[in-house]
């Protein structure tokens, strides 16, 4: 979720593999930090570097960095080192964006780690705010979140590296979050209307903020959770898991649910139209030829893992989320077995 590198984002799609016959997968355990037993991936780019949180013994977490050679590697949080953090999204070149507590009432401001020079950056918030955060960050250095301000409770805003933060604004009700944002800098998320409602949210500079149509008349909430460079949308409406296509009518196409489960959720596309969500507690992933399938069943029957959450997906196939082995809860990397 992530600023023009767009030629390394492309070049690896051919290495994606169709899980047309099964695709199966390796899984490995990210790790927790020392003394901690709960870690999850949030977000993972096409070099395979992840970014996510983990816990200490305390119960305190901090965003974390990893990668095979380097393992988990603390991000910190606005000092004190106490405070709490959380990574939220990676993009090509290792840039991390997530949230941090800032002062003593447990409020959060929205924040940046650059991976070049390892500076750590309080993006602040909308003017007379107190409350931020940021969900996505693309390759050219746009950021994707929310802020409150002296006027309103909460907007979905971006922030540019060199223009600062822009009030993307909300639906009628005044409240809005962005979550996901591609390159063409093309935000969704959800807001709420005065009636109550939530919606599924797009934001892009030729339209402006629109609601994306509910998978059915009656659902009473939804939400825009991944979006690809492609310009589709993932999320849910109602209790199903839900691909919005990238035309005019933004048209919704129900996912399904896994067998024997009554709800599920897509949090994450990649650019050949793999999602990734989950469904009744169980991990999915979903292609248009394979439809909804347990990732369960697509890792070693021996592993000891049950993967219930996955969050992303990158270009070759690679997942990340958090998952139950032995009794914990840790984040995974799965990688396609070719």
């Amino acid at each position: 979720m992530s600023f023009t590198r767009l030629p390394l984002c492309t070049a690896v799609l051919v290495f994606v593999v169709s899980l047309a016959r099964a695709q199966q997968y390796s899984i490995l355990d990210l790790g927790t930090f020392p003394g901690g037993s709960v870690s999850q991936g949030q977000a993972i780019n096409v070099a395979g570097q992840v970014a996510g949180y983990a816990r200490f013994s305390n119960y305190n977490a901090h965003g974390f960095y990893w990668t095979q050679k380097t393992g988990l590697v603390d991000l910190g949080s606005i000092p004190p080192k106490a405070n709490f953090s959380v990574a939220q999204a990676i993009n090509s070149v290792g840039d991390i964006v997530g949230y941090s507590d800032y002062n003593e009432l447990q409020e959060e401001h929205a924040v940046l780690w650059h991976h070049s020079t390892g500076t750590f950056v309080d993006l602040g918030t909308l003017p007379g705010g107190t409350y931020s955060q940021a969900n996505g960050i693309n390759d050219t250095g746009q950021i994707a979140g929310f802020s409150n301000s002296a006027v309103n409770s909460m907007h979905a805003v971006v922030w540019r590296e060199n223009g600062g933060i822009q009030d993307l604004g909300a639906l009628s009700g005044g409240y809005a979050q962005g979550i996901a944002i591609n390159v063409e800098g093309e935000v969704t998320g959800f807001s709420q209307t005065n009636d109550g409602i939530w919606h599924a949210i797009l934001w892009n500079k030729s339209t402006g903020l629109r609601a994306l149509p509910m998978l059915k008349v009656k659902d009473s909430s939804a939400s825009g959770n991944g979006i690809n460079n492609l310009g589709q949308v993932v999320g849910g409406s109602g209790n199903v898991a839900v691909l919005w296509q990238n035309n005019q009518n933004h048209t919704p196409q129900s996912l399904g649910v896994l067998s024997g489960a009554g709800w599920s959720t897509a949090f994450a596309i990649n650019d050949v139209g793999q999602v990734v969500g989950w469904s009744g507690g169980a991990a999915f992933i979903w292609t248009k030829k394979t439809g909804m399938v347990d990732l369960n069943t697509l890792i070693p029957a021996n592993s000891g893992w049950q993967l219930t959450l996955p969050t992303s997906i990158n270009a070759v196939g690679q997942i990340v989320g958090q998952g139950n082995i032995k009794g914990t809860q840790h984040g995974f990397l799965l990688t396609p077995i070719h």
